[in-house]
């Protein structure tokens, strides 16, 4: 019935259309189930995760299921390092706590703006003449160049003829 409806144009791409919606309701009609059902291997992992968390907060020192050998060979090694780095009253399984300081940025600006103040300059008219233009112009190679262009154009103009005019 639906094919009377719908143009012969139209009916390849509808059942296409149709043909996605119904996998993609499948597909996620599905991921719902297995967010309710867990693997069990994945469900004994995070027992023993919790199991392992409890007997961590049991202990005054985080190490679990440990023997006096492994607490003593824990204790010289803190007590080396303490002995090497001079850090008595540090403790030195807790992460150290860092106090960066804002650098002054101003001072320093301050500081070298005042010393170029203080450096005494002498400008010259022949200066101001040479360094006054757009950048590169004060160069040997650019003024040679732009004369060069204003030589070839004047050439041009002079050939003309002076009996015509432009337009």
């Amino acid at each position: 019935m639906l094919s009377r409806c719908v143009p012969s144009s139209l009916r390849s791409s509808y059942s296409l259309i149709v043909a996605r919606h119904l996998s993609l309701s499948a597909s996620l009609a599905q991921q719902s189930k297995q967010q309710q059902v867990t693997d069990p291997i994945q469900q004994l992992f995070i027992t023993k995760i919790r199991e392992y968390n409890e007997k961590r907060k049991q202990t005054k020192d985080g190490l679990v299921d440990a023997t006096p050998e492994v607490r003593k060979s824990l204790e010289d090694t803190l007590n080396k390092l303490k002995n090497a780095y001079g850090a008595e009253s540090e403790d030195l399984l807790s992460v150290p706590k860092l106090d960066f300081k804002e650098p002054q940025i101003e001072i320093a600006i301050e500081k070298q703006a005042k010393e170029i103040i203080k450096k005494e300059m002498k400008i010259t008219p022949e200066d101001i003449k040479k360094y006054t233009g757009p950048y590169g112009s004060w160069s040997p190679e650019y003024l040679a160049r732009k004369e060069a262009e204003r030589a070839e154009e004047q050439k041009k103009l002079d050939q003309k003829s002076p009996g015509v005019l432009p337009g």
